[in-house]
C-alpha cells in the first residue's frame, strides 16, 4: 500500500502579506464591527464568485499596485574560474 499523502488540511491555504498599517487598521475596522479578518476574506470570496463584475467594480480604486513575484533577479553574475578578482594564490 503507497503511503499517504500527510496534508492535514482540507482546503489550500492563501497567503497574503498586507503591509502592516493596512492590516492593522483593517482588523481594528472589522473588530468594531464586530467581525474577524478571516470570516472578511471568507465574505469577499463569496461576493466575488456571487458578482464578479459589480463586486470587482467597487474595488477598482482600492486595487494594489502590481508587485513583481517571486526572488528578485540576480543583479550580476558570480566571477567565472578564470576571474579572481582578489590577489589571493
Amino acid at each position: 500500500m503507497p503511503p499517504q499523502r500527510r496534508d492535514r488540511h482540507r482546503d489550500p491555504v492563501l497567503n497574503v502579506r498586507p503591509e502592516a498599517t493596512l492590516k492593522a487598521q483593517a482588523t481594528q475596522a472589522l473588530s468594531e464591527r464586530d467581525r474577524e479578518m478571516q470570516g472578511f476574506v471568507v465574505a469577499c470570496l463569496n461576493a466575488l464568485v456571487a458578482e464578479p463584475d459589480g463586486f470587482l467594480e467597487r474595488l477598482k480604486e482600492h486595487w494594489p499596485a502590481e508587485k513583481p513575484r517571486g526572488r528578485p533577479r540576480k543583479s550580476a553574475s558570480p566571477p567565472a574560474d578564470g576571474d579572481k578578482t582578489d590577489n589571493a594564490p
